[in-house]
């Protein structure tokens, strides 16, 4: 195994007359140490040079035949071309002959850390001789248990090697992914959330265990990682670009939820973070050799490197929310941009069509998509039947894909029934509220919203902690139209989402806690009712009641008037001659309730709206 490197012509120049000339003496060079060779050589070349000249006389020093072994090194440093380096693991896995001298005194440091490309000291390169050699001895294994202790053996040197030579994300790196991490945390919302395009497989359902014992332990989730780097396909699958992510100091190798190491270390969110990423990574490898072993049986290309692999990871990762590479740029402006970039390549018919990929891979496409439709229309159509919740099949309304109790919905498709709305609305150039059953057109009247307004919408609702923190100061108001002051929408952005919702349901609707565990496995929950906030409001008749009554007591009449609005409007909802009624009809109905409503509780408060004086000219 040679190390190789290049010397610039001046200097070999001088190496050759310095080695004619006997001031480059062999046999003391062999007795010194390698600080002092490398001291000697600097006197001409660099400190680089010098430790590559080095390195490369102290490789020679390791051969049973030193002479001939130093002879090649006086011609090797005169004239190399450069080598390509590898895998710095798979190089580690070679030189058990350079990390394990028979005699420690003459350990050779330049030369053992050129090979791991960083300063090592000996301390250092006999942990990963132990290391190296653990693994050697687990390498025979004969059962399922001895490749896990074998994968184990293998993560632990590679950790170690990475723990020299960390790629660490800097501060503000970190930070920025604080907020997303945070908001992703305390749940095990992978399989819903990223995995609904394959919840009708039964590796989904397989995979429920081991993510649990992963939240619980982080020795359950190193052995799911142990078991997919010892599995027969795993080169070729890493090869192809199936997305396998880990929580290494590296944020782009992380599921994108998680590019933070700021809470590595407190209980429960590092759970979270273990089964997300436990989840995602053995429900992909599970699906891919899945797919590998029919593409095989079907006669296609399963070999490293061919476009039929690359194919099938591809439908993986875009059915487990893993699609496309990390951008940085993406990662800072949206969300999840991977999940998205998913979404449109399930929803783009070309996926299942095009000639040139592989047979097994749109066949598994096709199963897929159908299977988790077939599964989510079941759950909501059982859930609409059971007269205990209510279902809207109209893909205008924001609450197509949903189940509804009280005022709180579940998300049961993913989060993808919302491109479906966007554009269903889009496409018919109406909108349906969710709130009151009225059909309207886009951009009809004054302040009615286009399909422009729809889609900046979608796309804010999309967007990462930081950027959507932005947009909300710049406008006052969070996605969904509440008033927010900066502080109030910096909060926001550290409530984890699946806490945050569950609060809301038991303090706004318990009726509906039996979301809760669909919830925790990542269905969307969202819990808003029909409501007009009169603490914001600056009409004439409000602020006259503002200062009649005082702020206080304007929040209680508020509430009192969104509660008598809400049933009297979800009541005729329900009635027949409503439904009957015409967009404009039905519109007339709700504003005669709430102007009813007003006036009860302008009574109720001896309250009677001063009529603004005409103007002077």
């Amino acid at each position: 195994m040679a190390t190789n490197f290049c010397l610039p012509k001046e200097i070999s120049d001088k190496i050759k007359k310095a080695i004619k000339s006997g001031e480059v003496d062999i046999e003391k060079l062999s007795k010194m140490s390698s600080d002092d060779r490398v001291a000697f050589f600097m006197k001409f070349m660099n400190e680089r040079n010098a430790k590559e000249t080095v390195a490369l006389f102290e490789s020679k020093l390791l051969l049973k035949n030193q002479q001939k072994g130093l002879v090649n090194w006086a011609k090797q440093i005169v004239g190399m071309k450069p080598e390509v380096q590898r895998d710095i693991i798979s190089r580690i896995m070679k030189m058990d002959k350079v990390l394990s001298p028979a005699d420690e005194s003459a350990f050779l440091r330049e030369l053992a850390s050129k090979r791991l490309g960083t300063d090592i000291t000996i301390e250092e390169a006999k942990k990963i001789t132990e290391l190296s050699n653990k693994i050697k001895s687990l390498e025979n294994f004969t059962d399922d248990a001895g490749r896990i202790k074998y994968g184990r053996a293998k993560l632990d040197l590679t950790d170690y090697v990475n723990s020299l030579n960390p790629r660490k994300a800097n501060l503000a790196e970190n930070i920025a992914g604080l907020p997303r991490a945070t908001l992703a945390s305390l749940d095990l919302s992978a399989p819903l959330n990223q995995g609904w395009g394959i919840i009708s497989r039964k590796e989904w359902w397989n995979n429920l265990a081991p993510m649990v014992k992963a939240f619980a332990k982080e020795s359950a989730f190193r052995d799911i990682q142990a078991d997919i780097i010892t599995r027969p396909n795993y080169k070729l699958a890493r090869k192809a670009g199936l997305r396998l992510s880990d929580l290494s100091e590296n944020l782009l190798e992380r599921e994108e939820a998680f590019m933070t190491t700021l809470l590595d270390k407190i209980p429960g969110m590092a759970g979270s973070q273990r089964a997300y990423v436990g989840f995602l990574n053995k429900a992909r490898m599970d699906v891919f050799d899945d797919l590998i072993k029919k593409a095989k049986l079907a006669g296609e290309d399963v070999g490293i490197g061919s476009k039929e692999v690359e194919d099938i990871a591809k439908i993986v990762n875009a059915f487990t929310g893993g699609y496309g590479k990390t951008d940085p740029l993406l990662n800072a402006t949206l969300f999840s941009p991977r999940k998205i970039k998913s979404a449109i390549k399930i929803l783009n018919p070309w996926t299942y069509i095009n000639p040139n990929t592989s047979k097994t891979a749109r066949k598994e496409a096709v199963r897929n998509l159908l299977g988790s439709l077939a599964m989510t229309g079941t759950v909501i159509g059982l859930a609409g039947l059971s007269g205990l919740a209510e279902v809207d099949d109209d893909p205008r309304s924001s609450d197509y894909g949903k189940i509804k109790v009280g005022n709180t919905r579940l998300d049961v498709s993913g989060g993808n029934a919302g491109y479906f709305i966007l554009l269903s609305r889009i496409l018919s150039g109406t909108t349906k509220s969710s709130n009151t059953g009225v059909v309207s057109e886009l951009g009809t009247g004054y302040g009615s919203a286009t399909g422009f307004d729809l889609t900046a919408s979608f796309i804010r609702n999309k967007l990462s902690p930081l950027a959507s923190l932005v947009v909300d100061i710049l406008t006052g108001e969070n996605a969904i139209g509440e008033k927010k002051t900066p502080t109030q929408s910096v909060i926001d952005r550290f409530k984890p989402m699946f806490l945050n919702s569950v609060y809301e349901v038991v303090k706004e609707d318990p009726e509906a806690s039996v979301f809760i565990p669909f919830a925790l496995l990542g269905g969307g929950l969202s819990t808003y009712s029909i409501s007009e906030d009169w603490t914001t409001k600056e009409t004439q008749e409000i602020t006259q009641l503002r200062e009649k009554i005082g702020e206080k007591e304007l929040k209680v009449a508020n509430e009192k008037y969104n509660q008598i609005i809400r049933e009297e409007i979800e009541a005729i909802k329900k009635t027949d001659k409503y439904k009957k009624m015409t967009p404009d009809e039905q519109l007339k109905a709700i504003s005669k309730i709430k102007d009813e409503a007003k006036k009860d509780i302008f009574k109720e408060y001896n309250f009677k709206p001063k009529k603004a004086l005409p103007s002077k000219k």
